[in-house]
């Protein structure tokens, strides 16, 4: 049976009554074979703890940290995957949407499709998750014997539950800004969750590689369905 699954980031939390979160735009270099020195953009976050005598917020900044070929390899690395990554969301929203089209016409599926266009909401205008969620209902119906045949060969609720999972990260990804966390030196992706509050996940190569594996796997998912 064919798992899907989504390595999600960590959630990073600070105390906000022990300290202060900083951000501050910032560029390195990296050297090119020709010789030429390319600029590396990024933010640094700091979150300031340690205090002067007089009580004031210390800004300590290690150059050594925050420059040179070895963080500007880095930076660079993280930036090529999270933009790739952040490409994946509308080709596999796409193909959602062109599976739900070619079972539109099925007459045993007319009660769940009324469900998605009426007087509340438009078929044509369903976002990403209430089309994951109109193929969620139809999957659970077991009216479409193709279908079912194909889901036999899934752990269907891991497949609901990665489809989920993988457009809530891409609305992270969409919306999200990278930034090096100083002076812990990982990176982190800041953004804002569901009541608009600011969040920070820990992003690294595995979890990045997770996403563009499940956008892969679902995408195959998806085009058996089309057959």
């Amino acid at each position: 049976m064919i798992k899907i699954k989504l390595k999600k980031p960590t959630l990073v939390s600070f105390d906000k009554n022990t300290g202060l979160n900083c951000k501050i735009s910032h560029q390195t270099y990296v050297e090119e074979t020709l010789g030429l020195k390319l600029p590396v953009k990024f933010s640094l976050l700091m979150s300031l703890t340690e205090k002067s005598e007089d009580g004031k917020l210390l800004m300590p900044v290690d150059g050594i940290k925050t420059s040179g070929k070895e963080i500007a390899l880095e930076i660079g690395e993280i930036n090529a995957l999270f933009s790739r990554t952040s490409q994946l969301a509308e080709p596999l929203f796409g193909k959602l949407k062109t599976v739900n089209d070619s079972l539109k016409s099925e007459a045993e599926l007319k009660p769940i499709f009324d469900k998605y266009d009426n007087a509340e909401k438009v078929y044509a205008k369903l976002d990403f998750m209430s089309h994951r969620n109109l193929l969620s209902d139809i999957i659970k119906s077991k009216k479409i014997e193709g279908l079912n045949k194909i889901n036999a060969q899934y752990h269907v609720k891991l497949v609901r539950s990665a489809l989920t999972d993988f457009i809530l990260e891409s609305n992270k990804y969409a919306q999200g800004e990278l930034l090096l966390w100083y002076p812990e030196r990982k990176t982190l992706l800041e953004y804002r969750n569901s009541k608009g509050e600011t969040e920070y996940s820990g992003l690294t190569a595995e979890v990045l590689n997770s996403y563009s594996e499940c956008a892969i796997k679902l995408d195959k998912y998806l085009t058996s369905i089309l057959g």
